[in-house]
Order: C-alpha cells, then sequence, then structure tokens
C-alpha cells in the first residue's frame, strides 16, 4: 500500500445542489474560482470545495475542470452556474500529501476500475477534505483529498 492513499472503496454519493464555475487552464487557477464562488455564495455553502474533471488525462495547461461548492440555495449569477449535480455509485481513494503528488493516487484508482471492468463516467472528482484555507496556505504534507470516479450502472 502507498503511504499517501488508502484502499479504493465503494461508496454512493448523493445528489446535491452546487455552484459550479468552469474554467480551462492550469489546476493552480482554482483556487481563483474557489474565491470567487465563496464570495458570492459564502452563507450558503454546505460542504467541502471540490472540482470535477472532464479531461481524460492529466493536462498540464489546457485543463477543463470545474470549482464547486455544495450550497443550500442560490441562483445561477455572471459566470457562475447553480444547478443539480448527479450522484450515484463511485470508486473512491483517499489521497493524503501535497496535490502534486496525487498522480500516484489516480493511477491505483485507474487501474482498481480496469480491473474490475467499470466504465468511468466523467466528470470526475476531487474533493478537498484539508487542504489550503482561503487566508493561509497550510502545510501540504497534511492536505486530504477524495478522488471519487462515478461507474456507469450495468444492466444484469
Amino acid at each position: 500500500m502507498l503511504p499517501n492513499s488508502s484502499e479504493v472503496e465503494h461508496k454512493s454519493v448523493a445528489t446535491m445542489l452546487v455552484a459550479t464555475l468552469r474554467m480551462t487552464g492550469k489546476y493552480s487557477d482554482a483556487g481563483k474560482g474557489f474565491s470567487q464562488l465563496g464570495k458570492k455564495f459564502g452563507r450558503h455553502i454546505c460542504g467541502k470545495a471540490f472540482l470535477l474533471h472532464y479531461d481524460s488525462e492529466h493536462k498540464e495547461n489546457d485543463a477543463s475542470f470545474e470549482v464547486c461548492m455544495p450550497v443550500r440555495k442560490g441562483q445561477s449569477v455572471d459566470n457562475i452556474e447553480v444547478r443539480e449535480l448527479t450522484g450515484g455509485t463511485c470508486i473512491s481513494l483517499i489521497h493524503r500529501g501535497p496535490y502534486d503528488q496525487i498522480g500516484t493516487a489516480y493511477s491505483k484508482i485507474v487501474e482498481f476500475a480496469r480491473q474490475q471492468g467499470y466504465q468511468i463516467v466523467t466528470p470526475t472528482r476531487e474533493v478537498y477534505l484539508k487542504g489550503p484555507g482561503m487566508i493561509l496556505k497550510g502545510n501540504p504534507k497534511k492536505y486530504v483529498t477524495e478522488i471519487q470516479m462515478l461507474i456507469a450502472e450495468t444492466a444484469d
């Protein structure tokens, strides 16, 4: 087992109301998007920040992703969309450590999906259980990120 990741688990994620901002660029730009969501929906946020990844592979400069915050209520405004994000059955893996070391965890969960014959439904999710705050960066070695990959339901 890798020291910075747990075992792959199956779980169910609920459908939720989210405020989202679609972005193209570097993943490191996501902080700016989260800041915008925080300013517009701060008091209505009701869960952990996460990213939706639309690319099937890691991209350095032109990644397609969406920054998301679960919200209790809200309306779309400017370039921020408020919508229901569908839940479902997923495989999940916890990564502990800096974001630049998360690739190993992705390799592990993708290999698990391949071995099980699962079809991954995009977008995949990266939920930030513990990470940098709005003001302080914190210690990247203590970041905790959950990778969630929804899997297609098979008809038996």
